[in-house]
């Protein structure tokens, strides 16, 4: 196609050569017109060699003849100039002449050179505008423009969004760090290419969130993708030294019946997507109309808790430890609670998760560590046994830099002793276990206790749990409700076992009936809590109990 612009170009250029020439009675048969026609039928034919040779079906497509008139018709202009200048001078030609025709093409050459790296250019950031740099995936912008056009040409087919979002993947990236982070996304992005085929249209949206879009399909359709997509990601990602398990969740919504733009079909997509983390995560679920009231309620909850610090709204609420074998209260733990004016009493179950989610639970956790120190140095001021207290540390919290001198100045701050506080850390921190170890050997320096909430749910290694140095275990709820079962006494015997083991202190929690308690002290556990001693009350109402408590130690 070159060959043939470039002929029939020369070819223009000839005829206009020639009609100058003969009104003015200057053309000379063999002169150096029909010289530029010979060169352009050259050119010509040499087109139609090269094409009958390739044998390719050419698709022709016109474009406006203006669009590039920035480029044509200045230089066309200069080329047609030029030719009239030559031939003004007979090609008689002097030593300045010749050096000013050469530096011409020479600025001319270079010129097109640099308008040749300008659509160089031009085409790499067309590219980047539509494509992610990190996993060469498209974009968010390739996505709504992909989008919108699909619903434009095919407005009565159904199509339906698959939004996956990575369970945990904020921990991963906060725990390992940012490098290990993006190679998970890299190998998402390869799994899920693998999956689904090339020819997929697959986006990632930013973070850990990406899109897949099904044309003309149904519910039926998208479970069967969904189920495959859960299948492929059982397999852990293999980064450097880390094994690493991360699930997807997905939420689905379809046009027309859950959005007719792609902003309300991603917002409900989204919606479901945090229903599929709310069952449990690793999970998919369609969207449905109650989930806007439930995404509703979530984005209150989420722009409150960041002025709930500094209305008052948060609370501690305390929940005595027990000796078993004789009901003394020998601790204590702290559990957050929080009192909205407009929505009451919201649950931690609802707004931790959210508070994780968006990092605030770092500022939240720093206020119950130090108002939980403050209230038990008060405790102990005003004349009551010293106690320990037990605080929530969240794995993100666990990991900050400045972590220590956080737990450090909580404790300069409310004047408390370290032995009187316990920090609760949940098995999550074992991903890491070489900055975790360093942390915890840190906290037992300091002389601050520490143990390990909900054992038995997690991430526990033997090998890895023998390095920690903690103090105390603490067997999760779910392990004490079927007690009552041969096979559930046998697995929480085991867990007791291997506590004292290695020499740590065993807690039972959520203990709610004699029978339960009883079973616990026969397998060698004798300290718990739980609703059979106590719920978790406010602090006045545990001043009442830890009064009580004094006047059990006065009689013994």
């Amino acid at each position: 196609m070159l060959f043939v612009i470039f002929g029939f170009f020369l070819q223009i250029i000839g005829d206009s050569l020639y009609t100058y020439l003969s009104v003015y009675g200057s053309y000379q048969l063999g002169g150096f017109v029909d010289l530029i026609w010979l060169v352009a039928l050259l050119f010509i034919g040499f087109a139609g060699y090269h094409a009958q040779k390739t044998k390719k079906e050419i698709t022709l497509v016109v474009k406006n003849p203006f669009e590039e008139r920035e480029f044509i018709f200045p230089y066309s202009s200069i080329m047609v100039l030029l030719a009239l200048v030559i031939y003004s001078y007979r090609w008689n030609f002097n030593w300045l002449s010749s050096a000013l025709l050469i530096i011409f093409f020479m600025v001319l050459g270079r010129q097109l050179l640099v308008i040749n790296r300008n659509n160089k250019l031009v085409k790499e950031y067309r590219h980047l505008a539509y494509h992610d740099p990190l996993t060469g995936l498209n974009n968010r912008a390739s996505f709504t423009e992909t989008v919108e056009n699909s619903l434009k040409k095919h407005k009565t087919d159904k199509m339906a969004l698959l939004l996956i979002d990575l369970d945990r993947f904020k921990v991963v990236n906060d725990t390992l760090g940012h490098l290990v982070g993006d190679q998970i996304l890299i190998k998402t992005a390869d799994r899920l290419r693998q999956a689904l085929g090339e020819e997929a249209s697959l986006f990632r949206l930013g973070g850990d969130e990406f899109v897949i879009i099904i044309s003309d399909t149904t519910e039926r359709e998208c479970s069967v993708t969904a189920e495959h997509l859960l299948k492929n990601f059982q397999e852990p990602f293999s980064v450097g030294d880390y094994e690493i398990n991360v699930t997807p969740s997905i939420g689905i919504s379809i046009y027309p019946d859950h959005g007719v733009n792609s902003e309300d079909l991603l917002k409900n997509a989204d919606a479901a997507m945090y229903t599929a983390k709310e069952n449990g995560k690793n999970n998919f679920s369609f969207y449905n109309s109650e989930l806007n009231s439930i995404m509703t309620r979530k984005l209150k909850i989420e722009n409150e808790l960041r002025k709930a610090i500094e209305s008052e709204q948060f609370i501690l609420h305390y929940q005595p430890k027990v000796d078993l074998p004789t009901k003394r209260f020998i601790g204590m733990e702290a559990l957050l609670r929080w009192e909205h004016p407009e929505l009451g009493w919201i649950t931690p179950g609802e707004f931790i998760p959210i508070a994780e989610e968006t990092g605030q639970i770092v500022s939240i956790g720093e206020w119950v560590l130090k108002e939980a120190c403050k209230q038990n140095k008060a405790w102990q001021e005003n004349g009551f046994s010293p106690l320990c207290v037990s605080v929530n540390v969240s794995v993100l919290q666990f990991q900050q830099d400045d972590f220590l001198l956080t737990v450090k100045e909580a404790l300069e701050e409310s004047g408390l002793e370290p032995q009187f506080l316990e920090l609760e850390i949940t098995e999550s921190i074992m991903q890491n276990i070489r900055e975790s170890v360093k942390i915890l050997e840190s906290l037992r320096a300091m002389g601050i206790k520490t143990s390990i909430d909900d054992f038995g749910t997690g991430y526990s290694s033997l090998n890895i749990l023998q390095e920690l140095p903690i103090d105390t275990i603490k067997i999760d709820k779910s392990f004490i409700d079927g007690i009552g079962s041969t096979n559930q006494q046998a697995m929480v015997k085991t867990i007791i076992d291997l506590g004292v083991n290695l020499n740590l202190t065993v807690v039972a929690e959520g203990i709610e009936s004699e029978q339960q308690m009883e079973a616990l002290i026969h397998s060698n556990c004798n300290i718990g809590q739980g609703f059979l001693f106590s719920r978790a009350v406010a602090p006045e109402d545990f001043e009442n109990i830890l009064k009580v408590n004094n006047m059990k130690l006065e009689k013994v």
